[in-house]
């Protein structure tokens, strides 16, 4: 499940349960409308997430390619100790720029 919220100039989706295939595609439009509707800061909330799969992963990775051409940023936060094991797993822990805590990421992206 996918809650979007506006916080400023930022999106803030708050995702939970598991990440797999169908939910990834769910998430996947949810970010291209917003970029198609001129948003180009996003913070993904991941503290709810059980579980991440390669789909998801996929998503995100294709989220920042995109809105490092767009001159965007993202920010995953609050990541739930199973996400922060599969990022490590497959080398992506350093890709992503990750904070503890959606306020901190959305005040550093609202800057």
């Amino acid at each position: 499940m996918v809650n979007v919220e506006k916080k400023g100039n930022v999106v803030l989706l708050k995702v939970s349960g598991r990440l797999e295939i169908n939910q990834a595609l769910e998430l996947e439009e949810t970010i291209n409308t917003n970029i198609n509707n001129g948003s180009r800061y996003f913070v993904f909330d991941l503290g709810d997430v059980h579980y991440l799969s390669s789909s998801g992963i996929r998503v995100f990775i294709a989220t920042l390619r995109q809105l490092k051409d767009l001159k965007g940023r993202m920010i995953l936060a609050n990541l739930s100790s199973n996400v922060i094991k599969t990022l490590k797993i497959v080398e992506l822990d350093g890709l992503f720029e990750i904070m503890n805590s959606t306020d901190e990421a959305i005040r550093v992206l609202s800057a």
